[in-house]
């Protein structure tokens, strides 16, 4: 509920601190991407959202998502070591598995990195999966702490209620200056896309894994060359570090 908001402002300051000394990557930049609520900081620094409108739909984001989160047990797990055909398997054992729910979810929430996933859903399906990745010879295989199962179905209630405020938002949305790359797709909405042509990709972000990986892959296969990473920590270089090394060498940290 805090800490989305948080994460967006901490995104949004490390953009003005490298604005003071790469100005031309924050006014001229070639794309931007983000990962999961990152994904509202990379708009606003494509132009499409000013950050006022963003801070409100974020903040609207957390309190649903902590909402849909005590709706259900549930909660998000990460799993290395593993490729995808392997862990969606072991994803449908899980669910088969957990019978007090009459629909359980348990499948992958996040691509982020060659065999390095999140996956999210009912409780009793992530710890199962957690022991069947285990068995299956995971190199990591941990609940994560903090959360619920966000981009997956379980979210829908979340999604129903954002849905409704990026729509009163749209008419206020700009096409971007630059390319972005959304968690949906992977791939790039040209510069001076009309926002009505890309909206439904942030609507259905919520309830659907997000594809950091194959973002990224196709960032470098689109020319992109110097990365930059606006915020605390430096996650989003660790993970570009596992999907390319020139890329990595290439990437760069703004914290604040």
């Amino acid at each position: 509920k805090y800490c989305q908001p948080a994460m967006f402002v901490a995104g949004m300051a490390a953009l003005e601190v490298m604005r003071e000394t790469k100005k031309d990557a924050v006014e001229r930049p070639q794309a931007v991407a983000g990962l999961s609520l990152g994904e509202y900081t990379a708009c606003c620094a494509a132009g499409v959202l000013e950050f006022e409108d963003a801070l409100k739909l974020v903040k609207l984001r957390a309190e649903a998502m902590q909402g849909a989160t005590e709706a259900a047990a549930q909660c998000m797990c990460s799993v290395a070591g593993l490729d995808r055909p392997t862990l969606e398997k072991l994803c449908k054992e899980a669910k088969a598995a957990d019978t007090s729910v009459k629909e359980p979810v348990c499948q992958i929430a996040n691509v982020l990195f060659p065999a390095g996933f999140t996956c999210a859903g009912n409780k009793k399906c992530v710890d199962k999966l957690c022991e069947l990745a285990t068995k299956a010879r995971a190199l990591q295989a941990r609940v994560i702490k903090a959360g619920g199962a966000f981009h997956t179905p379980l979210m829908k209630p979340a999604q129903e209620e954002l849905n409704k405020a990026i729509d009163k938002a749209l008419p206020k949305m700009k096409p971007p200056r630059c390319s972005i790359y959304f968690n949906m797709t992977g791939k790039k909405v040209a510069p001076g896309t009309p926002p009505s042509e890309f909206v439904d990709l942030m609507k259905k972000q919520m309830t659907n894994e997000v594809l950091w990986e194959p973002s990224i892959k196709q960032m470098i296969m689109d020319q992109v060359k110097d990365f930059y990473e606006c915020g605390p920590l430096k996650q989003l270089k660790s993970m570009i570090k596992r999907i390319d090394q020139d890329a990595f060498k290439r990437t760069e940290n703004i914290s604040v």
